[in-house]
């Protein structure tokens, strides 16, 4: 009860004194580590597949506790990259408000359908990458969102598992998924006892041999002449094998926008239940809002209703739960569930709609409403269970930088054998950067502009420890 009190006084304390919930004003640049590898696995061929991601930290931000944002980008399952414009634009507002962003790209690919897809010159809206998405059957899909859902856990935990180095809570970990990728976070937040693996993730028959005029699809997934297996495997545990280092995949949050789930995941959870924020225009014709096959306002009421132009209704999707059915679910959930409705209601299925209602309307205001929305959570998170596992503030104020300001030389003394020393700019980009095995670091200055620039120690074990220094 004492903690307890604590907790919600220092919460009091912190928000008379900053007036705001943190993490929710643009105060930083940002700065971006690009295709850093988070683990392999096999995908649908069984083929591997080499599982990148980008990280967006804020710049000039000496907070060593900062919330993990796991951005999941869309794309049906079949194509979609982590460098999206959609998936780029939220990592950037949300690294300038002070979180670190992962944003991953996940096994894609399904084995295609027998009977083939649409005749893509004649139904000019359906792309070659596009016809991928015709699959042998619904299992397909519930299979590629569970393999989505174990790189996303992996991500997690390999971001946990980093938490010194990127100055990070790892208890302060949330998700954010776009489209198919709400599909696979969703899931990854919410489906965390064994007992609600789908059915159809455990040993399958074989896909069958896909229409020819299909097979290049998979050119898109695998290595040039690599074997395509269509033996259909059990997939395994529901954290996967990813980046398997000790750390939970549990996360404090999710943000879905204009995903779904196919099955009610609220009747089980077996700890604290994520905060859950959930975008979606009632217009959308790819993820219906209501209850409803994936896609199939899209090829039924869209492409092309009186099949003249040669656009094959996508008949073999699951039904899913979009957000508004979601809202429903939750409910009637036995679990509280502490969810934010921001749920754009412009009419049901609208083919015509400008832009399009599978969209993000307004990245501004979206982001404004997440963060005001797990603000709260991860400051009482960040005052009662952030780990310090190495004293890092004991460290850092033992680190000795002068003179600062400066000029013609720095000389940095450390109480550590460092690895690696750099100056960056308040952009991050590297202006020197040494590798040394000397506890006391001088290095030449004055071809430098004068103004405010970041010095990073980095320790043999991964630890950054991160100061400010003004070249006069």
């Amino acid at each position: 009860m004492k903690k307890g009190f604590f907790i919600l006084f220092s919460l009091l304390a912190f928000l008379n004194v900053y007036g705001q919930v943190p993490y929710t004003q643009e105060l930083f640049n940002y700065s971006v580590e690009t295709d850093i590898v988070y683990g392999i696995a096999s995908n649908y061929a069984g083929n591997p597949d080499t599982l990148k991601l980008d990280i967006y930290k804020p710049v000039a931000d000496n907070n060593q506790k900062r919330p993990i944002l796991v951005l999941v980008h869309g794309g049906a399952w079949v194509g979609g990259t982590k460098t999206d414009g959609e998936v780029q634009s939220l990592a950037q507002l949300f690294a300038k408000r002070g979180y670190v962003v992962a944003s991953i790209n996940y096994r894609l690919g399904m084995h295609p359908s027998a009977g083939g897809g649409s005749n893509t010159a004649t139904c000019t809206l359906v792309t070659p990458e596009a016809n991928c998405a015709y699959v042998a059957d619904s299992a397909e899909v519930v299979r590629a969102i569970y393999r989505g859902m174990q790189d996303v856990k992996g991500a997690v935990r390999f971001m946990k598992g980093r938490a010194a180095i990127d100055s990070t809570c790892k208890e302060n970990t949330y998700l954010s998924g776009i489209s198919a990728g709400g599909f696979c976070a969703l899931a990854a937040a919410f489906l965390d006892v064994e007992a609600e693996k789908p059915i159809t993730t455990f040993l399958l028959p074989d896909a069958e041999q896909p229409a020819n005029s299909l097979n290049y699809c998979h050119n898109y997934f695998n290595e040039t002449d690599a074997s395509i297996n269509r033996v259909r495997p059990d997939l395994g545990s529901i954290e996967g094998d990813v980046a398997l280092n000790g750390n939970s995949s549990k996360v404090k949050g999710v943000a879905n926008f204009y995903g779904g789930m196919l099955t009610n995941l609220f009747e089980q959870y077996a700890d604290e239940t994520p905060l859950l924020y959930l975008f979606h225009q009632t217009a959308d014709v790819v993820v219906t809002c209501a209850r409803a096959p994936i896609l199939s306002n899209l090829s039924y009421d869209c492409l092309d209703p009186l099949g003249f132009l040669g656009c094959n209704h996508i008949w073999n999707m699951p039904w899913s739960y979009g957000s508004c059915s979601i809202t429903s679910l939750i409910e009637n959930s036995p679990e509280p569930v502490q969810f934010q409705n921001a749920i754009v209601n412009n009419g049901g299925p609208n083919c015509l709609l400008q832009p399009p209602g599978h969209s993000i309307l307004n990245f501004p205001e979206r982001v404004n409403e997440i963060t005001n929305f797990f603000g709260e959570r991860i400051l009482t998170v960040e005052q009662s269970n952030c780990e310090n596992p190495t004293g890092i503030a004991n460290v850092k104020s033992a680190i000795k930088i002068f003179p600062n300001p400066g000029n013609e030389q720095i000389r940095v003394e450390l109480p550590f054998v460092p690895d690696k020393f750099e100056i960056t700019d308040l952009n991050g980009r590297v202006l020197v950067s040494k590798f040394t095995n000397q506890k006391e670091i001088i290095v030449e200055t004055s071809f430098l502009s004068k103004g405010l620039y970041l010095l990073n120690c980095f320790s043999s074990s991964g630890e950054k420890f991160t100061f400010k220094w003004i070249h006069d």
